[in-house]
Order: structure tokens, then sequence, then C-alpha cells
């Protein structure tokens, strides 16, 4: 019997060395995919798993898929579909946390599909991609915490602005009222005993003005919204510079510079704490103030610098740091801003903050 010869053309072999390198592409990508992939048939057994979803849960090609722990306990009627996204034809994405073999479960987002069944075959594998989602779980409260800090910062900022208003109009002008009083008495009394206890209680008198001015200033910095944040640095600069201690300000930003006002008040609550807790804990000789803006102009860099006694930094949890460097940091967070902080005994101390010009990041 003549041997048959069967010949292929060069087609043919384009053709097959085109899907094999096609398979070969995708295989290469299921196994180099961060994310997991695995595919189980309708009893939950794993018939492809990849590398990402073995690092991720620990389980293994043949193993049977535990439910997620929401899936687990949701109510469901007998015989019914107990996996949520099986039973829901309109759910293709579901967040949960996945049971894994190494014993703690992982926070994981789910989206799934099905493969189509082979003919004759009516079983369809279900495969399902899982993200930890712990880091993305971790930013939204990180986001949240954020949000929360920046509103109770407004609120104590109004509220501030409150009780400076209630100082001014109230308080400092009954006082006023009571000085025009008190020398409105002081023409018509001849008696020198007394002129003199009232000219004792004027001065003290004064003094307590002058004490309810500086506290209404503290509270509501009427300058920084009179005449911007850079010149309410320069007058704070102004105002607290001692014959113990210069402060000094260096700015590469313009007066116009955008910069929105919730995070003009931060800032300037930042460099106030910063230069109150050099002159008052540090013996300072010298404070200084940077505030400069990056290459790109998207963010800005303030440091505040002192050449004091320093300090031996605690550890960086919030419950060890005291409580000037904690509401830096809070407001540093509430404007999306970084807070580092470089100091040790007898070497000062500089602190570094970095945010966003807008106060948020995308």
């Amino acid at each position: 019997m003549p041997r048959r010869v069967i010949r292929l053309s060069n087609s043919t072999f384009s053709f097959s060395a085109m899907r094999l390198e096609e398979y070969r592409r995708l295989r290469q990508l299921f196994f180099l995919l961060s994310d997991g992939i695995i595919v189980m048939d309708p009893q939950r057994r794993i018939v492809f798993v990849n590398p990402a979803a073995i690092r991720l849960t620990g389980w293994l090609l043949g193993d049977v898929v535990p439910y997620c722990l929401y899936c687990q306990t949701r109510k469901v009627e007998t015989g019914s579909e107990r996996c949520l996204l099986a039973a829901d034809p309109k759910r293709h994405y579901f967040e949960s946390e996945m049971p894994t073999k190494m014993g703690r479960p992982v926070p994981v987002g789910m989206s799934r599909t099905f493969l189509t069944a082979d003919e004759g075959n009516f079983r369809r594998d279900m495969v399902i991609t899982v993200r930890d989602v712990t880091v993305e779980r971790q930013e939204e409260e990180l986001a949240v915490s954020r949000r929360l800090t920046h509103h109770t910062l407004n609120v104590q900022e109004d509220e501030r602005k409150r009780l400076s208003q209630e100082l001014h109009d109230g308080i400092s002008q009954t006082l006023y009222g009571i000085s025009l009083g008190m020398e409105h008495l002081q023409r018509h009394i001849k008696d020198a005993s007394l002129t003199d206890k009232l000219n004792q209680l004027q001065e003290r008198l004064r003094s307590c003005m002058q004490e309810v001015r500086v506290l209404s200033r503290s509270l509501y910095p009427a300058v920084l919204h009179d005449i911007g944040l850079l010149a309410a640095i320069r007058s704070l600069r102004d105002e607290l510079t001692t014959d113990h201690c210069a402060v000094q300000f260096l700015t590469d930003l313009e007066e116009d510079d955008e910069m929105t006002a919730s995070v003009a008040v931060q800032v300037y609550r930042i460099v106030q704490e910063g230069i109150r807790n050099a002159l008052q804990h540090s013996q300072a000789r010298y404070v200084s103030i940077l505030l400069f803006q990056s290459d790109d102009h998207e963010n800005v860099l303030l440091q505040i610098e002192d050449d004091g006694v320093g300090f031996v930094l605690p550890d960086k949890d919030r419950e060890h740091m005291g409580y000037g460097l904690r509401n830096m940091q809070e407001r540093a967070r509430a404007i999306a801003g970084t807070f580092d902080i470089e100091t040790s005994p007898s070497q000062g101390t500089k602190i570094r903050i970095q945010f966003p010009r807008s106060g948020t990041r995308e």
C-alpha cells in the first residue's frame, strides 16, 4: 500500500506558529499579573490559579475555594447559590474578606466572569480576579481622617474668630468705657491719695486692655485676612523677635500666589506654633522660617529651624509627642502635607513640612 503523504502549506505553519505565540504571551501575562486569577468549576474547585493569587490566598490547584466572609453569613434560600458574584448576574465587582491558608482573612476586591462552556459540556467555570485592597482602604481611611481633621480645624478657627470678635467688640469696648469714666473722675477729684490710686487702677486697666488685644489677635489673625499670609508672617516675625532671639523669614512666593484661605490659616498657625515652641522651650538665639515653592510650582516647602538646645526625638507615635508638635502635625495633615522633624540635644531643631498649594492631593 503506497504511503500517504500529507503536505501542509506555509500558511498552515504560520497560523499554528501564531497561535502558539499567542498562547505563550497569554500564559506569560497570567503569570506576571499582579492581580490574582482563580478559575473554579461549579463545585468551587480550582482548575487554574496564577502565582499572584497563590501569594495572596495560599490556595492551590485542586483546592476548594471557601466563600468570602460576607457570603458565609449572608441569608440565602435553601438550594440557592451562596456566592453573591455567582448568584447575581448584574454584579461584576464586590469587596469582602477572603479566607486564606495563612489563617488571617485578607480584604480583597473581586470581579468575576464565566468561561463559555465547550460544545456538549454544560459546565461553566467561573473566573475570579482578586486584588488586595488593604492599601486602598488605608488610603481611604487616611483621606477620611484628613477631611475630618480639616473640618475640625475649620470649626476651631470659626470659634476662634467668634471669640476674638466678642473680645474686641465686647470686653475691649467695655474696658475702654471704664477707662474713659476713670479719666473723667480723675479730672474732678482733688484728693492726691485718691488720684494716685486711680492712676494705679488706670495702669492696671491699660495692662488688662493690652492683654485682651494680644489674646484677640492670637485667637484670630485678622491681619492674615487683611494683608495676606506673607505679610502676616512678617508681622509675626516682628512681633516675636526679641533682644535674645532673632526671627528671620525668607520666601520666594509672591503676595498674590494662589493659596486658599483655609490652607493659609493652617500654615500661619504652624509657623506661629513653631516660633513659640522655639522661644519657650529651646533657648534659641535665632529662628529661621523658610517658605519656598517646588520646581513644579505645585507644592510648597515650609521649614522652621532654630539653634536651640534640641531634645531627644521621641517615637513618632503621636502619644509620645508634645502637644505643640502634635498640633503642628495635625495641621500639616489637614492640608495633605508631610511632617518631618530633625533634632537632638544641643543640635537645635528643624521642622520640614511639604504640602500641595491647593491643600489637597489628587
